[in-house]
């Protein structure tokens, strides 16, 4: 658990009593194209084991605030879909948590390399977020999302390659000096 606020925090794996929250959540973040609920759902069932949610917990019942949507793509690609906050706990570091915890979920099940995401150029406090990351462009592309819809390709490098070990040449550049 995590304290943000005076608030503790829980990051766990969605379940399907979270769909509800996620979709009201994810209406108020995407109001222009929000996932269909039977998106979100068969998303979930399909790898929930990658995504997360932050919950608080509540009188009666705990409360989800946010979500991250994370599944293996082709090869050793995991996609970070969509991360979302609710709109009255934006600001409070929830958005930083809920990537944190995607990228250790990756991690730690050690089949992806690298995890990539598509963000509108024009969203400034989402590409903060993940450029603080440490994620970079791969590309841009003005109609990733159709006419009008530009997005750039972020990648985030889970692993990285071991480091060569120094070969020692002579002087036409052949190994064993």
């Amino acid at each position: 658990m995590t304290t943000i606020a005076e608030t503790t925090v829980e990051y766990r794996e969605p379940t399907p009593g979270d769909l509800p929250d996620i979709q009201v959540i994810d209406g108020a973040a995407f109001p222009t194209g929000p996932y269909p609920f039977f998106v979100l759902r068969q998303l979930l069932h399909a790898d929930s084991s990658r995504s997360v949610v932050a919950v608080e917990p509540g009188d009666d019942e705990d409360e989800v605030v946010g979500y991250a949507l994370t599944i293996m793509g082709e090869g050793s690609r995991a996609w970070l879909l969509s991360l979302a906050v609710s709109p009255d706990r934006r600001g409070h570091g929830y958005g930083r948590g809920l990537l944190q915890h995607s990228i250790e979920v990756c991690q730690d099940k050690g089949d992806a390399d690298e995890i990539w995401l598509t963000v509108d150029p024009k969203n400034v406090t989402a590409y903060t977020l993940f450029k603080d990351f440490g994620f970079v462009m791969r590309v841009h592309d003005e109609e990733y999302f159709g006419e009008g819809h530009p997005r750039d390709v972020l990648v985030y490098k889970l692993r990285r390659l071991p480091e060569l070990p120094t070969v020692v040449t002579d002087e036409n550049g052949y190994p064993g000096a």
